[in-house]
């Protein structure tokens, strides 16, 4: 049974094909063996949209024809977003994108655990070194008046 600061509140979670598509445009990357996490920053004026951070995870077909593989994969991707990651990565938009199903043994859910850590930790530093770069090219160039 999960408590209620366990739980995905509606401004946690993308609800529309739009909240997706807004951040496979403006969006960093860090590619892992099993996953792809995709980070962009939220947009937005109200305090809530600065403070939370929003996660989509997107397991095709082709992953696995099994549903209960795929939900799997969900649970546990939501759950380590809820317990260890969703500070780290408030005022972004998350979406994490499966390349191929890991091996089904006990060790699973620790790499996919492992691999989102890392992913989301690379993202967001090359998300870092992104916007510095940005910010960098726009003051050799400053406009004239």
């Amino acid at each position: 049974m999960f408590h209620k600061q366990e739980s995905f509140s509606a401004a946690e979670r993308f609800h529309t094909r739009r909240d997706y598509n807004a951040v496979m445009v403006r969006q960093q990357k860090a590619v892992g063996k099993y996953l792809i996490v995709l980070l962009s920053p939220r947009t937005g004026s109200s305090e809530e949209s600065s403070s939370c951070a929003r996660l989509g995870i997107l397991v095709s077909k082709k992953i696995n024809k099994r549903a209960v593989r795929r939900h799997q994969l969900k649970r546990w991707v939501r759950e380590v977003f809820r317990r260890e990651l969703k500070g780290q990565l408030a005022g972004y938009d998350v979406v994490v994108l499966f390349r191929r199903d890991p091996p089904d043994n006990d060790g699973t859910y620790a790499r996919i655990r492992n691999e989102c850590v890392k992913c989301s930790s690379e993202a967001l530093l090359a998300k870092a070194q992104w916007n510095k770069g940005r910010q960098k090219k726009s003051t050799k160039n400053p406009k004239a008046l």
